[in-house]
């Protein structure tokens, strides 16, 4: 065979190949585009980031005049592919082979102001006019033309050291200002009739870190924090300090490595606290059931770009079930529903086996304990740090109310004053404590 004659071979042979790739790659890339318009497969939300992904844009003549709505289309058709979640962890997965640090940063600089000393900043509380205190249904949360928010607490800048996760804190000096303006006039409202505590949960980087890690890090000293929101609280109000008895007990599993919340066993220092200041008698944890659901991965996780070293810790979710365990509540759609104080979160995927604690965040819950024989009644006002805090208060009160005030509509003191309520919590931590979060609480007044 002549050399030509091989090389023409050889380029038939080349060319045929070619053919037959561009073929294949035709099709599969035609497969995918197919896959990805077929919208009963699409997801729409996403349990790794904790969040609802993008929905299909609505036309208008604007929008399509200058583009915006081609754009928009794009958006929606990458951010909701099918089986997105997989081809993230697959590629996430992928980054891991070219190496893993035991120190990892997740997310931009955290945005702090300096904490007073003098105190003497002053309040930007404006009530919301369009709040109405006289409506016949406003103690049970219903709003049929509110917009559910369905997003997760954002836990800012993740720093990673050794097996866990810290979301760094950034002070909002105007924020801790308004809190405890706001505080401080409901306990003025309620004066005679209620009694108004105070429960400022920190988070894991003021516990398990010390100060002058925290400022080599940039997180703001939550422990200064906490002293400026307790020193412009009016005398009305029953502040618990828990910051110093959690920081006490470190060594234990009061925080998870791969969500910012605290655990139960940490929820229930706090409660504790409470009711020393409360004058009564805390029940011991061995008057609760004890659950443990295994292979948690919470929000340090997802905003980690799913960290092979948050995923290698994998966290246990420990809680106690108190001596009555059903409740109901008004869902975000204004239906009342039957639910469990704590839920078996064995079947729960691994990124939302925290919601196992009172239906997760629902506007409003109400627990009743008729084995307690006196008229006793507490309100929580919380977000989702609450959640593992309420089942400790079932033992001790015939009625809980809880209220997430992201997500409720109603009147909180007619609720306090038509329901007799006699104590009144506020449980939140220092990352809800901004000023769009006050306004937002102040606005259910």
């Amino acid at each position: 065979m002549s050399e030509s004659i091989y090389k023409l071979k050889r380029k038939k042979i080349r060319y045929r190949f070619q053919k037959y790739t561009i073929r294949v790659f035709l099709i599969a890339l035609t497969a995918v585009g197919i896959l990805g318009l077929i919208l009963p497969l699409r997801p729409k939300e996403s349990d790794i980031e904790k969040r609802t992904l993008t929905e299909f844009p609505k036309p208008t003549v604007k929008t399509v005049l200058n583009g915006e709505f081609t754009d928009q289309i794009s958006t929606w058709y990458a951010d909701s592919f099918p089986f997105r979640e997989n081809f993230v962890s697959m590629n996430s997965q992928f980054q891991r082979l070219y190496g893993l640090n035991t120190e990892e940063i997740h997310g931009g600089t955290v945005v702090a102001d300096d904490i007073p000393v003098d105190g003497e900043m002053k309040s930007t509380l404006k009530k919301d006019k369009k709040k109405e205190s006289d409506s016949s249904d406003e103690d049970d949360g219903r709003d049929d033309k509110a917009e559910i928010t369905t997003q997760p607490e954002q836990v800012g800048t993740v720093y990673i050291a050794e097996d866990r996760a810290f979301g760094l804190y950034g002070f909002d000096a105007q924020g801790a200002t308004n809190y405890s303006a706001m505080v401080s006039e409901l306990a003025d409202q309620l004066k005679g009739t209620s009694t108004v505590y105070d429960i400022l949960a920190p988070t894991s980087v003021a516990i398990d870190l010390d100060e002058e890690m925290q400022a080599k890090i940039g997180s703001s000293s939550q422990k200064d924090a906490f002293e400026y929101i307790e020193k412009n609280l009016d005398k009305n109000v029953k502040f618990v300090p828990v910051l110093d008895v959690l920081k006490k007990h470190n060594s234990e599993y009061l925080y998870y490595r791969t969500d910012h919340h605290w655990t139960a066993d940490g929820a229930y220092y706090a409660y504790k606290q409470f009711m020393k200041i409360k004058g009564e008698k805390a029940s011991p944890l061995k008057d609760y059931t004890k659950k443990e659901f295994d292979g948690f991965l919470g929000s340090f996780y997802s905003f980690s770009n799913q960290s092979e070293v948050l995923y290698n810790n994998q966290d246990t979710v420990n809680a106690y079930i108190p001596e009555v365990n059903e409740l109901t509540y008004i869902d975000h759609n204004g239906v009342e529903q039957k639910g469990k104080v704590v839920e078996d979160a064995d079947s729960y995927s691994k990124e939302n086996k925290y919601l196992c604690f009172i239906e997760g965040d629902e506007p409003y819950e109400k627990i009743e304990n008729p084995n307690v024989d006196d008229d006793s009644s507490c309100v929580v006002i919380k977000e989702s740090y609450g959640n593992a805090f309420v089942p400790f208060l079932v033992n001790n009160y015939h009625d809980v109310y809880v209220i997430d005030y992201r997500y409720y509509s109603g009147g909180l003191v007619n609720l306090i004053k038509e329901n007799d309520i006699k104590d009144v919590i506020f449980l939140n931590t220092t990352i809800a404590i901004t000023t769009s979060s006050v306004n937002t609480m102040y606005s259910i007044f």
